[in-house]
């Protein structure tokens, strides 16, 4: 029986096998966290600023950043909060797309409440994953080209 040579299976990787659907929810991942580290970590500078300001510096903590009866320190943390929650669901995506460890889990995690941490940490996952994604033997079921 003679077989196709366009049949044979390359020599690879088992671990580096990712089918079409994962690579391309792997890249999408990739982009939200990138998204979401930047704002996160923006929204945290922010928060920090205003927190150095109100509690060192405003003569008043309380009326601090107070215009009228709008409270610009509680939208801040309360901003930053939610933009934190949702780079949390980014980094469990990217996390499980890229099927890294529980470790690595955390390390994201705690990036978005160090301030300017999820930039580092934005910068070496990027790089990482890029590397990852690049390396990676994409297979397609047949008849999905």
């Amino acid at each position: 029986m003679v077989t196709d040579p366009q049949d044979a299976r390359p020599d690879f990787d088992e671990d580096a096998v990712w089918t079409v659907k994962r690579f391309t929810s792997a890249r999408s991942a990739l982009r939200f966290y990138r998204v979401m580290a930047f704002i996160t970590g923006t929204l945290l500078l922010v928060l920090t600023v205003e927190m150095i300001y109100k509690y060192l510096i405003a003569a008043d903590p309380e009326t601090a950043l107070m215009f009228g009866g709008f409270n610009l320190a509680a939208a801040i943390a309360i901003s930053h909060g939610w933009c934190y929650v949702v780079y949390l669901i980014s980094c469990f995506w990217l996390n499980q797309q890229m099927r890294w460890t529980l470790g690595r889990l955390l390390v994201l995690a705690l990036a978005g409440v160090v301030p300017v941490m999820s930039f580092i940490v934005e910068r070496r996952v990027h790089r990482q994953a890029e590397q990852e994604l690049d390396d990676a033997v994409v297979v397609a079921p047949r008849g999905e080209f």
